[in-house]
C-alpha cells in the first residue's frame, strides 16, 4: 500500500515550519514497512499541476493531510482536487481543526473520506491495515450508506519512547535549510493548564507524558546529522517538568552538543535555578505566553498569573542571559479600548521582544464554545481568516476597528523607530534577530520553484554567476546579493547542478 502524505501551505506571513504530526506519521508508517512519500507544498510552489503528476507518477492509495485552522480551506480544497484525480483514493484528514469539528468536516467536504482526532499515529496504522472502520477508535468517516459516524475516543499513547524517530529524511530538507528553519521536536506531550483560547490540553492530555532524556538527545544529535543549527522544542510547555528538563540539559551537556534552542515556557513554571541550566545548556530563547497587560483579563481567560509574577519572570530570564519573547493576545474577554491601551504600555514596559497576536477562537476553544459567556460575538467563520493576525470577533467595549488600531498604533511604532530597544519588536522582528541568515531571495526562489523552472542553463565558465545572471532577470534582487546567497547553498550541499552536453542543471539536493 502507498501512502502520499501532504503538508499544505500556509498563509505566507508564517515562517515554515515541519510539522511534527506529519513527520511521526511518515516514520510509525514506515517503521510498519509502508511505503511513504511527502508531497511538502509549504516550501514550494502550490499547485493543481504539481499535485496531479504526483498522483500520476506515484500512484498512492491513501492520500492524507494535516491542517489547523488557518490552512484548513486550502487542505480540503487539495483533497478534493485529488479525489477529482482519482474517485478512488482514500482521503484523511487529521490536525486540531478537524479534530473538534468531525461533522461539519465531513458534512461541508464530501471528498474527504475519514477525520482522524486527536493523536493519529496508532489510528492511521489501524486505518490502513484494513481494520473495519466501525472499530477505529478516534475517527468520524461516512458508511456505506453515507451515515457519517463518529467512533469513540482515541486513548492517548501512553509510552511515548515506543515512536520511532520523525521522518525527516522524507522532506526537503535542502529547501527549509536555505530559508535557516530551525528543526522542530517534542520531549513530551499534554499541558495541564486549561486557558479558555487554547486547544492543547484537549489535543494531548490534561496529563503531561514525557519521552526519555537520553532519547530526546538522541534525536537531537541525529537532527543535527541533517545539518541544523538550531531547535525549537514544540512541547506546549517544557518548562512543567523540572526533572526532566535538568536530565535533557545534563545530557546536551554530557554530550558537548553546540547548537542553539529554544522553548516555551509559562511564567510561573521557572525559577532561577531552571532559567540558568537552559542558558549553560545552550538555550537562547524563552517564550513566555503573556496574553494580557490586564490583570483581570488575565482572570478570565484562567491564565492563572500576575503581572507581578511576569515581571518578575521576564527579568529572571533576562539575568540569566536568556532572550524572552512575550506574546500577547488582544481581543479577549473583558477587553476594552483601555485595557488596549493598558497592554500596549505594559508589553513596551518589560523591555523585552514581544509580539502581538489577536484572538482567534479556533473549534475547540472554551471561548468559543461559551463565546456569549465571556461577551463575545463571533463575526465570521471564514477559516481563512483565522490567522491571529485580524479580528474575527469583538466585544462589548472593543470593536474589530478597536483592535485594528491597535494593531496599526503598534506596527507604525515599529516603522518609526526600525533600530529601537527589543521592546518594541514583533515576533516576526524578534525571529529575524535570531538568525541574520534568514533570506527573502530563499523564500522567492524556494516558493516558486523558481530554479526548477529554469530548465538547462548555458554553461559560460561559472556555473554560479551563469545561474545568478539568470536569476536576476526574475527576482527583485542583484545578480552579486543572489551570487553569494547561491555560493554559500551550494557550499553546503543545499543546491546542486549537473553539466551536460554543455549545459547546467540546477536543483535543490
Amino acid at each position: 500500500m502507498r501512502i502520499l502524505l501532504i503538508n499544505p501551505p500556509y498563509p505566507f506571513t508564517e515562517f515554515p515550519i515541519i510539522p511534527m504530526g506529519l513527520l511521526y506519521l511518515a516514520a510509525v508508517l514506515e517503521n510498519r514497512g509502508y511505503e511513504v512519500d511527502v508531497l511538502d507544498l509549504l516550501v514550494s510552489k502550490y499547485s493543481k499541476d504539481k499535485i496531479r503528476g504526483k498522483l500520476n507518477e506515484y500512484q498512492p492509495d491513501v492520500v492524507g493531510v494535516t491542517s489547523v485552522t488557518m490552512n484548513y480551506p486550502v487542505a480540503s480544497d487539495i483533497l478534493k482536487f485529488c479525489k477529482s484525480v482519482d474517485k478512488d483514493i482514500l482521503t484523511i484528514i487529521g490536525g486540531p481543526h478537524v479534530t473538534f469539528a468531525p461533522m461539519e468536516t465531513l458534512n461541508e467536504a464530501p471528498w474527504i473520506d475519514i477525520v482522524v482526532r486527536g493523536e493519529g499515529e496508532e489510528t492511521l496504522l489501524d486505518i490502513v491495515s484494513g481494520k473495519n472502520l466501525e472499530y477505529v477508535d478516534g475517527i468520524a468517516f461516512r458508511s456505506d450508506d453515507s451515515e457519517i459516524k463518529v467512533t469513540g475516543e482515541r486513548s492517548l499513547i501512553t509510552n511515548l519512547d515506543e515512536l520511532p524517530l520523525p521522518a525527516r529524511h522524507l522532506f526537503p530538507l535542502s529547501r527549509y535549510h536555505a530559508l535557516a528553519a530551525h528543526c522542530s521536536l517534542v520531549t513530551g506531550r499534554g499541558c495541564p493548564f486549561n486557558c479558555i483560547f487554547c486547544v492543547g490540553s484537549k489535543m494531548g492530555g490534561r496529563r503531561a507524558r514525557f519521552r526519555d532524556p537520553q532519547l530526546v538527545v538522541d534525536e537531537i544529535e541525529h537532527a543535527l546529522t541533517y545539518g541544523f543549527k538550531e531547535v525549537n522544542v514544540e512541547d506546549d510547555l517544557f518548562t512543567l517538568n523540572h526533572k526532566h528538563l535538568h536530565a535533557i540539559c545534563d545530557e546536551i551537556l554530557a554530550r558537548d552538543l553546540k547548537f542553539e534552542w529554544s522553548v516555551f515556557a509559562r511564567v510561573d513554571t521557572v525559577n532561577p535555578d531552571v532559567l540558568q541550566k537552559l542558558r549553560k545548556a545552550g538555550c537562547t530563547w524563552l517564550c513566555y505566553g503573556i496574553e494580557s497587560g490586564n490583570q483581570h483579563i488575565l482572570d478570565l481567560v484562567k491564565k492563572k498569573i500576575t503581572l507581578e509574577k511576569i515581571r518578575d519572570s521576564v527579568k529572571m530570564a533576562h539575568d540569566a542571559d536568556l532572550n524572552v519573547l512575550a506574546s500577547f493576545i488582544i481581543g479577549l474577554p473583558g477587553e476594552t479600548k483601555e485595557t488596549l491601551e493598558q497592554t500596549l504600555r505594559f508589553a513596551q514596559e518589560l523591555d523585552t521582544f514581544y509580539g502581538l497576536h489577536v484572538l482567534a477562537p479556533f473549534p475547540g476553544t472554551e471561548v468559543r464554545e461559551k463565546a456569549d459567556e465571556y461577551g463575545i460575538e463571533i463575526l465570521t467563520s471564514d477559516w481563512s481568516k483565522y490567522d491571529a493576525n485580524r479580528p474575527v470577533t469583538r466585544t462589548k467595549d472593543a470593536s474589530p476597528e478597536d483592535i485594528t488600531a491597535t494593531l496599526h498604533k503598534y506596527y507604525r511604532g515599529l516603522r518609526l523607530t526600525p533600530d529601537a530597544l527589543a521592546g518594541t519588536q514583533s515576533a516576526e522582528q524578534a525571529a529575524l534577530e535570531r538568525d541574520k541568515r534568514r533570506s527573502p531571495l530563499a523564500w522567492s526562489l524556494v516558493s516558486g520553484d523558481i530554479i526548477e523552472s529554469l530548465g538547462s542553463i548555458e554553461d559560460k565558465g561559472d556555473p554560479v554567476n551563469d545561474l545568478a545572471d539568470k536569476l536576476s532577470r526574475l527576482v527583485p534582487y542583484s545578480q552579486q546579493k543572489i551570487s553569494e546567497n547561491v555560493t554559500g547553498w551550494l557550499e553546503k550541499g543545499f543546491l546542486k547542478y549537473e553539466l551536460k552536453d554543455g549545459h547546467l542543471f540546477w536543483r535543490w539536493s
